[in-house]
């Protein structure tokens, strides 16, 4: 945050101070507890590189939901996001910015299930406002459920999404290497790689490879236009998801997705290959909705926590 806005810096550290079980206080900043929701899931060691602290566990026993929180799958077809359709939820990314704000505002909002302390409607807002900004957080594809390989939009069928082949927000897309076996692909699946590969070769360009806090200073210093025209900041995410909407389709249509094969539970596997062309393109994308997603935090923060 800006310098000038010493009152929503020091709200917003004053929420993020914990005590450590000798009691000492610990001095964390966005940075540090923006990745606490992903380490909270037990399953993502690999990804977070350790396993759950207890301050995580805690949380996620709390809020058994956790996992669904991180996205929306809003079939490409439509335009908007309209709540409880198709690929919604009460507690998708969108709802949840939305509870976090409203909680930080001192109201008391409830959905069943939901149960968050401040701190942890902080480090919640400061990771799904990253996550808002990813297109594939926000739309997904989905297939005919009898051969996987016809494009449909559940909210025109009868039973929703439970009627549909689901592509999980491209997790179940795999990637192949443009040249085969033995090559590797640039990621395991479609979403993974907009979740980290494309955001890493975004920085290498720039030659700043695994250097996040200059890579954060130079996104930092560019110039920015990218206010939310809705004055009410629990309405922001919703257009934050609208906007995305169209990149998530983009990054869909430009691919060759092909049915590969079933699981032995029924579910479809994908495959696409990813080209030199739309690897480049993926990366000022990423670039751009980094900074995006960095100038919305502050501007959020700013609006819970007045000067």
């Amino acid at each position: 945050l800006a310098a000038n806005f010493q009152n929503t810096r020091d709200k917003v550290a004053a929420k993020l101070n914990a005590r450590d079980s000798d009691g000492n206080t610990l001095k964390r900043g966005l940075r540090d507890v923006a990745v606490f929701p992903d380490c909270a899931k037990p399953s993502n060691v690999p990804f977070c590189g350790r396993t759950s602290s207890k301050e995580e566990v805690t949380y996620a026993a709390r809020n058994k939901g956790n996992g669904g929180y991180h996205f929306t799958d809003v079939p490409l077809e439509q335009p908007k996001y309209i709540a409880n359709s198709p690929g919604t939820s009460t507690t998708d990314i969108v709802q949840m910015i939305n509870y976090t704000v409203a909680q930080l505002r001192g109201k008391k909002p409830h959905i069943d299930g939901v149960d968050l302390t401040d701190t942890e409607a902080v480090w919640l807002l400061a990771h799904l406002v990253g996550d808002i900004h990813q297109p594939l957080h926000v739309g997904a594809a989905y297939f005919d459920k009898a051969t996987c390989t016809t494009r449909v939009d559940p909210t025109n069928i009868p039973g929703g999404t439970d009627s549909v082949a689901q592509t999980i927000g491209g997790n179940a897309i795999e990637l192949e290497s443009l040249a085969g076996p033995p090559a590797a692909p640039l990621a395991d699946t479609f979403h993974i790689f907009w979740d980290g590969p494309v955001v890493a070769w975004a920085m290498q360009a720039e030659h700043l490879a695994g250097d996040e806090q200059e890579f954060a200073r130079l996104l930092a210093a560019t110039p920015t236009g990218w206010p939310t025209s809705a004055t009410d900041p629990e309405t922001w995410a919703e257009e934050w998801a609208n906007e995305i909407l169209p990149t998530a389709v983009k990054a869909h249509n430009d691919l060759a997705i092909r049915f590969d094969h079933r699981k032995p539970d029924g579910s479809c596997v994908w495959k696409t290959k990813i080209d030199q062309a739309y690897n480049t393109w993926a990366q000022g994308i990423a670039r751009e909705q980094l900074a995006k997603a960095g100038f919305r935090l502050a501007a959020i923060l700013v609006a819970i926590f007045p000067n």
